[in-house]
């Protein structure tokens, strides 16, 4: 974590901060490969910032265009930069780092990540933002998390888009009990351990350990594209990732199959949700019954499946985003 924090201190060190904008936020301006102009926003929290990619929209902004997009777990805002690109531009969309995730602060050592913290990040962005309606994009935990927020807070949502997720995880009652007990000791090893010996790695070396690790479909496109967010250099060609290591203990929610389907009952706008083939895979019977209930209660409701892997927003983006994009511009 030492080695970390002199890394991005190095790094903001030396970026060269532009003035104010007209809004009086601080913002890093840069355009990428597909000339839509983005910027870097830092949201400030008690224990640091969370930071967020913006993708300002041309010509002029549209009140009625604005989304959040939020990445799964261990990913970062860097997830969307294949599919944002292909969007109307005339949408504004922030995509967030999640606490811990990319270039944000991480926990105080002694706290636990939980899906009720990355919530609490969503409503902390949207009071910065000053946005009072909005669009949800989200990917994997991100679609979950979207879901649940928009369940929290249905008046500010209009449209939710799910990528490859469906509801919170949830776990049988017999399995609870171990989980929590795996959970919190393996959370305490990581946090005894030393933080200087964090390991460094090439670029090459990044990549293959993204595309080993998971068993969801990182294409070596894919993990580099991360990396961009989730690695930062230390010198001599070698990196090492920004995201917290305590994440792989995240506490997701306790509840259970038949509270989850209570509380979705709440967002009765319009949702999407794209579960790509074969993807991440999923229990077919808790599936359809998930499904039966954003059906019954939603204002316009869409389940489409694709062919491809878990990342398909980053690999297919095309595909994805004709869907997304249709989507969207439905104002009615």
């Amino acid at each position: 974590m030492h080695r970390l924090a002199r890394a991005l201190r190095y790094c903001h060190a030396t970026t060269r901060v532009p003035p104010l904008t007209h809004d009086g936020s601080k913002r890093l301006r840069h355009t990428d490969v597909s000339a839509r102009p983005t910027a870097e926003l830092k949201i400030p929290v008690p224990y640091g910032h969370l930071a967020a990619k913006e993708w300002l929209p041309v010509p002029c902004e549209d009140p009625e265009r604005r989304m959040i997009c939020l990445h799964g777990h261990q990913d970062n805002a860097g997830s969307f930069d294949f599919l944002l690109p292909k969007l109307d531009a005339r949408w504004r969309a922030v995509a967030l780092d999640y606490t811990g995730h990319g270039l944000s602060s991480h926990l105080p050592k002694g706290c636990a990540y939980t899906a009720n913290h990355f919530v609490a990040d969503m409503v902390r962005t949207v009071r910065f933002l000053g946005w009072q309606k909005f669009c949800l994009v989200g990917h994997s935990m991100g679609g979950a998390l979207a879901q649940l927020y928009a369940n929290l807070f249905p008046d500010q949502v209009k449209k939710v888009v799910m990528i490859d997720s469906l509801a919170v995880t949830c776990r049988p009652p017999s399995m609870v009990l171990k989980l929590f007990r795996t959970t919190m000791l393996e959370s305490m090893r990581i946090e005894d351990k030393d933080p200087l010996s964090q390991p460094s790695y090439t670029e090459e070396q990044l990549v293959q350990l993204y595309m080993k690790t998971s068993s969801w479909g990182y294409l070596p496109n894919d993990a580099k594209t991360i990396l961009k967010r989730g690695s930062v250099s230390i010198g001599d060609s070698r990196f090492i990732l920004t995201k917290d290591p305590r994440l792989r203990t995240t506490s997701w929610s306790k509840i259970d199959r038949a509270e989850i389907l209570e509380y979705i009952k709440a967002y009765k706008n319009d949702l999407l949700v794209l579960n790509a083939l074969p993807g991440i895979g999923v229990c077919s019977v808790w599936h359809q019954k998930v499904l039966d209930v954003c059906q019954e209660n939603c204002r316009k409701f869409e389940y489409l499946q694709l062919e491809g892997n878990h990342h398909m927003h980053m690999n297919k983006a095309d595909l994805v985003a004709k869907h997304v994009g249709r989507f969207l511009e439905d104002m009615q």
